[in-house]
């Protein structure tokens, strides 16, 4: 049995602990299962949440000092789930083939974009940088922090999604191909894919730098991101990705009218991240429909959203959340999940960041109001406990 003056002496030792940050707040997102707490505290160590609570519950000895920032609500950084502004756009979008799976974007990572600036001040600490959509297979893409010195220290995990676009820019690849050959391909390109990771599982696979990244696909540690819109084409990403060859697939756009595919992206556990679209003219409904809401409908689905930056700049992923919920799609807390644990979820990095949680990484935001208020700005902002962005001292970027 431990003596207790042993506990009590460790206890006393974290109270005053002088490697912990402590930041207080009017109101303190968590997005996770403490939900919206008033007068809340983050306590951060090591780059990473070593509590989250009440201020006055705070285990921490009053020798601490503590940043008061006031009148603002604290939240988790926000994820961008679809971005092509971490690197440079001038080699991102290579069309080969018509699947290209040896390709992927890590080359292309520039943590001295100025754009990233910009996502940073818009309160985006974390995004997915991913090829292009000309090809049904553009490659792999590197999930990022969107604040960093080196390439090295912005990766967060290479790679990390398999982008996919089915149909729309696809189709004027070459000839011109139609809908049926860009399935049958890409179907075919993944079971080859997927067959050579378990040869390497076994030891039995020749070397072959096209399939290198596959054995995260089969694992389910990396997800196929994709490019999938019009209703007939979102049924054939969620039956042929994740029905039948059992992918970590997630739907990345779900606009026009995607949304009726709902209930079946909800009962096969297939996220959405909506956008940058939010309206669509539903004649079946003879009514202007939230893209957002239309998914909204189905119970359980893991809805977020997107910008496909620069298309829409990332910094205004919260007006897409806004937008959504305008239209019909929940609530302001809804959408802030969509922005936070939501995306984390469809980027299968809901261990690393994405909520205020104990072990994740201490991205931060301090706004001035709700984030899915458009009049709210962000005050400051620390990624892995690092302050990055304060709109006092760098001038308000966004």
């Amino acid at each position: 049995m431990t003596p207790l003056f042993l506990v009590v002496g460790l206890f006393s030792f974290q109270e005053q602990d002088p490697g912990v940050q402590l930041f207080a707040a009017a109101k303190v997102f968590t997005a996770a299962e403490a939900g919206i707490i008033d007068h809340g505290m983050v306590a951060v160590r090591d780059g990473k949440v070593a509590w989250v609570g009440k201020a006055s519950d705070s285990p921490y000895g009053s020798e601490l000092e503590i940043q008061d920032l006031g009148n603002v609500w604290l939240v988790p950084g926000l994820h961008e789930p679809h971005s092509h502004v971490a690197g440079s756009l001038r080699d991102l979008n290579d069309n080969v083939g018509l699947t290209n799976p040896g390709l992927d974007a890590y080359a292309t990572l520039d943590p001295r974009n100025p754009l990233l600036l910009d996502a940073v001040a818009g309160g985006v600490t974390t995004a997915l940088l991913i090829p292009g959509s000309g090809s049904n297979m553009g490659g792999f893409g590197s999930l990022v922090k969107t604040s960093a010195r080196t390439v090295e220290e912005m990766v967060v995990r290479d790679p990390g999604s398999l982008k996919v676009a089915q149909a729309g820019n696809p189709e004027r690849w070459g000839y011109g191909v139609g809908r049926a050959l860009m399935n049958w391909n890409t179907r075919g390109t993944l079971q080859r894919g997927l067959a050579h990771a378990g040869e390497m599982e076994d030891g039995t696979a020749s070397s072959d730098p096209r399939w290198r990244n596959f054995p995260g696909l089969r694992s389910g540690e990396v997800p196929v991101s994709v490019h999938t819109q019009v209703y007939q084409v979102v049924l054939q990403t969620l039956t042929m990705l994740k029905r039948d060859l059992g992918l970590k697939a997630f739907v990345d756009h779900g606009t026009f009218d995607g949304y009726k595919t709902g209930f079946l992206a909800a009962e096969l556990g297939v996220p959405v991240m909506n956008g940058p679209r939010q309206v669509w003219h539903d004649r079946s409904r003879n009514r202007i429909q939230g893209c957002a809401a239309g998914w909204a409908e189905a119970e359980g689905l893991i809805l977020g959203y997107n910008t496909d930056a620069p298309v829409i700049p990332q910094e205004e992923l919260p007006f897409q959340a806004a937008m959504g919920v305008r239209y019909g799609a929940g609530t302001d807390v809804s959408a802030l999940e969509g922005m936070t644990t939501n995306a984390a979820r469809a980027l299968l990095c809901e261990d690393i960041s994405g909520s205020l949680r104990p072990g994740l990484d201490a991205d931060l935001v301090a706004w001035t109001g709700s984030p899915v208020d458009p009049r709210s700005w962000v005050r400051k902002a620390w990624v892995r406990g690092e302050l990055v962005y304060d709109a006092e001292e760098d001038g308000r970027r966004f």
